[in-house]
């Protein structure tokens, strides 16, 4: 896996001068900086796509470790446009936050940035620009591709919760899992990802995590809750009711 740096608050102002610098040379003109927390709803990419590895990296270090080192963006009317800091504004956005730390570039009175379209973060492809040899990364990596799929498969936005859940909660949507695969886990390190409809919670990844959690003696696990922006028949839960898949017991576990 290739080495992936993310910008830290150390690093942020080393960037935002060399960003500033380059800018004042392209339009000729001085830049002024501020701090802000922008509203989400107010902020657009410049790039056109997501990196694989490094979006799952950021996911988790923003879920386990509140990762929150400004992005850098460009003011433009009332919009403003990244120019560091894509995969953190769209962990963010799928996180249902509100704002983000930025470190802004103002342009002076009667000069502006470049008209940039104004399209959505969320619309941002991730692409497979790398492996991901890590287990944890890839465990991260799988709950983001599960997101897509949802979002691609239903033709609406899906965002994301961190939620303690029951295990007594959680309803299957496999009949089975090999023994090996419960045996292999030490420590619970990644969520799993699961649905929540009529107050139960649907497995979309992580059934071996469930299975060891109840070997552990566990009451519960932490989950990442993918949330649909508007109610769904979810296939799934369907296809899992049909095998009469209710809780964690119904789960045959394999040689």
């Amino acid at each position: 896996m290739r080495k992936i740096e993310l910008s830290t608050w150390e690093s942020v102002p080393q960037k935002l001068e060399s960003l500033k610098k380059s800018l004042e040379i392209i339009y000729e003109v001085r830049l002024e900086t501020d701090s802000l927390d922008i509203e989400l709803g107010r902020l657009y990419p410049t790039e056109d796509f997501l990196e694989n590895d490094k979006l799952a990296l950021v996911f988790m270090k923003v879920v386990t470790e509140n990762y929150d080192a400004p992005i850098i963006a460009v003011e433009r009317g009332t919009d403003y446009f990244v120019l560091d800091g894509h995969h953190r504004s769209y962990i963010y956005r799928k996180l249902m936050k509100k704002t983000i730390k930025a470190e802004i570039l103002r342009f002076p009175h009667g000069a502006k940035y470049r008209d940039v379209p104004r399209s959505s973060l969320e619309d941002l492809p991730i692409r497979e620009v790398a492996p991901i040899d890590n287990l944890i990364l890839q465990a991260w990596g799988r709950i983001l591709k599960i997101l897509k799929q949802y979002e691609a498969l239903y033709h609406i936005p899906f965002y994301m919760k961190k939620k303690q859940v029951a295990l007594k909660d959680l309803s299957p949507t496999q009949p089975e899992v090999l023994k090996t695969q419960i045996e292999a886990i030490s420590r619970l390190l990644v969520p799993i990802a699961c649905i929540e409809y009529d107050e139960k919670y649907y497995v979309l990844d992580g059934h071996a995590r469930c299975l060891r959690a109840k070997q552990l003696a566990l009451k519960s696990i932490q989950t990442i809750v993918l949330l649909p922006l508007m109610h769904v028949d979810f296939g799934i839960v369907k296809t899992a009711r049909e095998m009469k898949l209710e809780s964690l017991q119904d789960i045959a576990i394999i040689d």
